[in-house]
């Protein structure tokens, strides 16, 4: 087996000069360990989610302008890569700044099927030093099996990608390696965490989940990395903050304001913002509302104390008090309006439970650029962050319900036909589900917090989106 470097670079969809910069950097650091050959995963030059960019004038000759600058920063050292042209993704070995295209094509169709492209990596004389095809099961023997993935992070991905890996390298007797970016791409965190497995199945190594990074993988097994991937619950935990902190700094924003009473979850959001980015500027706005005890007001202010956070407190003048429906939607206003006058990038704590359930809290939401914590529930929030949350006993029933009458969109007669003694509430709360289902339609995108009833549930979190 071939000593490969394994490159994962962080991408802005349509930014060649910063998504070049970081490929040269990374491959130089495989060729200083020693690499035969380097792998790249497909579009780390355009970005994978480019969505309308693609079709902008200039999006193609900028691309073959990139792919054309990148060959001549490639030396003896093959660079393998993929880049997107008419007929689907095709591979590109570059070498001594020149590109040589390869009959290896992954057709749009089978990013869209969701399955996973293998490819085989063959070693030749000519003067490329190496050729991909597609691979299948009766095909001459490669070096290597190359996987590339395209899908978005989400809960059990990896696990289940890593026993295809490891289940394909022990039926072939070939070393595999998966390919795969990392970081935040508008409304999608990508996993990173490519790894290698030997011919016998034998893990080779991994690179580091969410972040940019590269390595150069040996044939023998390493002595002391670990062989597991973190635990689902800290693959979440990691995920949050990368998200957050990923949007924040490619939004340009250099500072964040949140409502520090507006919900259980704002000392969560609080303390993540923190965690991700220390040196973040946080503004901590505590309006006080009638209704709000004291005592609310207190914790607010000792939160932001022991994080570093600067408190801003004020009263609604009386001469817009009638401006909004009501005193919370007025103060909702007011917060998001000094937030641009300040340039601050306005955040929520909210959740999926919270707009399903408190229909008040909505102004809130709409008031907000970036809700990080999404479709997570106050219960699953506990679960993964204990500590912060603690939610009473009818927030974890509630919650039950919830998660049946809408990410299941299961109809109402038979739970309540299983709780009887619940039944006012299920019908109540499905009631809410389907006034809330009609409301989301008409919310702007970043707050789509469900999927369309009948369709599969792609949870916020999970998407990270903005």
């Amino acid at each position: 087996m071939l000593k490969t470097g394994l490159i994962q670079p962080e991408t802005i969809p349509g930014n060649f000069p910063r998504n070049l910069r970081t490929i040269v950097e990374l491959y130089r650091s495989c060729l200083d360990g020693g690499a035969e050959l380097v792998l790249c995963p497909p579009l780390a030059l355009s970005g994978m989610h480019t969505g309308e960019l693609a079709l902008r004038g200039g999006f193609r000759s900028q691309h073959r302008a990139a792919l054309a600058y990148l060959a001549r920063e490639i030396t003896e050292v093959p660079l393998l890569l993929g880049a997107a042209d008419a007929e689907g993704l095709r591979f590109h070995l570059l070498r001594n700044g020149r590109s040589f295209p390869q009959e290896a094509v992954i057709p749009h169709s089978a990013f869209c099927a969701g399955s996973v492209p293998v490819s085989g990596v063959f070693r030749n004389t000519e003067e490329a030093g190496f050729s991909v095809l597609p691979w299948a099961s009766s095909s001459p023997a490669p070096c290597l099996l190359l996987r590339t993935p395209s899908g978005a992070w989400r809960e059990g991905l990896l696990e289940r990608e890593e026993q295809e890996e490891r289940r394909l390298a022990q039926a072939t007797g070939l070393p595999v390696f998966t390919s795969r970016l990392a970081g935040a791409e508008g409304p999608f965190l990508l996993p990173g965490a490519s790894s290698a497995w030997s011919g016998g199945g034998s893990f080779l190594g991994r690179l580091r989940l969410f972040e940019r990074d590269s390595a150069v993988i040996s044939p023998s097994p390493p002595a002391h990395q670990a062989f597991s991937l973190p635990a689902p619950e800290e693959q979440l935990r990691q995920a949050l903050r990368k998200g957050m902190a990923d949007f924040i700094l490619k939004t340009g924003h250099g500072c964040a304001c949140m409502n520090l009473l507006e919900s259980p979850s704002s000392p969560l959001l609080a303390h993540l913002l923190k965690e991700a980015l220390p040196s973040l500027k946080i503004t901590g706005l505590i309006p006080p509302l009638p209704g709000i005890p004291e005592r609310n007001l207190v914790r607010a202010k000792a939160l932001a104390d022991k994080l570093g956070i600067y408190a801003r407190e004020w009263t609604i003048p009386t001469n817009t008090a009638d401006e909004g429906p009501d005193e919370h939607f007025t103060a909702m206003w007011r917060m998001r309006q000094w937030a641009q006058e300040e340039g601050a990038l306005p955040l929520s704590a909210l959740n999926g439970t919270d707009l399903m359930t408190d229909s008040p809290l909505l102004p809130g939401a709409l008031a907000a650029d970036f809700i990080p914590l999404g479709d997570l529930y106050e219960t699953e929030l506990a679960d993964l962050f204990p500590g912060h949350l603690s939610p009473a006993p009818e927030a974890a029933i509630r919650d039950s319900l919830l998660a049946s009458l809408h990410r299941k969109h299961e109809s109402a007669t038979p739970l309540a036909e299983r709780l009887p003694e619940r039944e006012q509430e299920i019908r109540r709360l499905q009631r809410k589900g389907r006034a809330s289902e009609w409301m989301r339609r008409k919310l702007p995108p970043r707050l789509l917090l469900r999927s369309v009833p009948g369709e599969p549930e792609t949870p916020y979190v999970h998407r990270l989106m903005d």
